[in-house]
């Protein structure tokens, strides 16, 4: 099985787009880095405090405007109480190589899965369409073994990559912002109060809890490509259905019904650094409302890709 999904790496791997999409992810870390730059959120002067309660009182205008979405309104709320936590404690805010990286790890995440939509959505359709699914069965390899390659190749390709955008956040965001901080504390506002933890454990649990994001498109990618011939309409539907459910978990957030639909479950982090949007929804419900979703989606996939005809 180890040199199935080695040959599954080495395939990915020597497709120059593979590498143009990498370079992607590292250009939107640098693009972030000047972004904040240019816009001085890097900067601390003597003016912060008079710059905290001044950012105070325009997230409460924000937080109070008619049209405001519940995810504006808790993220406004949040930040005001994060802020005059700052205040009381005399604490200027500063941003480091590794505040940085925490910051960015839902997007990196984000952008990753994004990109492996295509590596997953290729990876099954692209063999049946060149007709090289022929080699690989003539080499005495069930076809389970070639599905469960060609998915864990995908996964890892997806999980490597995020590795190394957060690594370039870390090591560019050193140079530019400075290493420094790695011994303080990451603070964030759970149930209305300021908490901390070490810096180190924010960036590896952020990391580690909106990884489900990742592994539902890459599976949602790979379940279209086992199903339908043209590439094409393999990574075009898996993009589109995507995006669409990452902007409506967003803008729907906090609503009742978002405890049934599974983007809404691919950030964990409200669990631990934050409460959840639904009332009544655990970390255990979510886990397995996306293993369901998971589980579903092998289910179709699998039988298809075995059942099969080779042309």
């Amino acid at each position: 099985m180890i040199s199935f999904i080695r040959n599954e790496n080495m395939k990915i791997y020597k497709r120059k787009r593979t590498w143009v999409m990498i370079a992607i992810v590292l250009l939107y870390v640098v693009l972030q880095i000047v972004n904040l730059k240019t816009a001085g959120s890097d900067a601390v002067n003597d003016n912060w405090r008079v710059q905290l309660e001044q950012k105070n009182v325009q997230l409460r205008q924000e937080a109070s405007k008619s049209d405001a979405l519940n995810i504006e309104i808790k993220q406004a709320e949040k930040h005001i109480v994060l802020n005059q936590y700052y205040l009381d404690k005399d604490i200027p805010p500063s941003t480091n190589a590794w505040t940085f990286a925490v910051s960015l790890v839902r997007n990196i995440i984000f952008a990753v899965s994004l990109i492996s939509i295509i590596i997953a959505g290729e990876i099954v359709a692209a063999e049946f369409v060149s007709g090289t699914i022929k080699l690989l069965l003539t080499r005495s390899a069930s076809r389970t073994k070639i599905y469960i390659s060609k998915y864990v190749a995908a996964i890892l390709f997806g999980l490597m990559l995020s590795v190394a955008g957060i690594l370039t956040s870390i090591f560019l965001g050193g140079f530019i912002f400075g290493f420094d901080g790695l011994a303080d504390s990451y603070f964030y506002v759970k149930n209305q109060a300021v908490e901390e933890v070490p810096m180190l454990q924010a960036l590896l649990v952020g990391y580690v809890l909106n990884i489900p994001f990742l592994l539902i498109v890459i599976t949602l990618a790979f379940m279209i490509s086992a199903a339908f011939r043209s590439t094409t309409f393999s990574i075009v539907i898996s993009l589109f259905v995507s995006l669409t459910g990452f902007i409506i978990a967003i803008a729907m957030d906090g609503w009742s019904w978002t405890k049934y639909f599974v983007f809404s479950h691919t950030d964990l982090t409200p669990y631990i650094y934050g409460n959840p949007s639904v009332d009544g929804v655990t970390l255990g419900f979510s886990l397995v409302f996306i293993g369901i979703h998971l589980a579903v989606m092998y289910l179709v996939s699998y039988p298809i890709f075995v059942k099969r005809d080779v042309v």
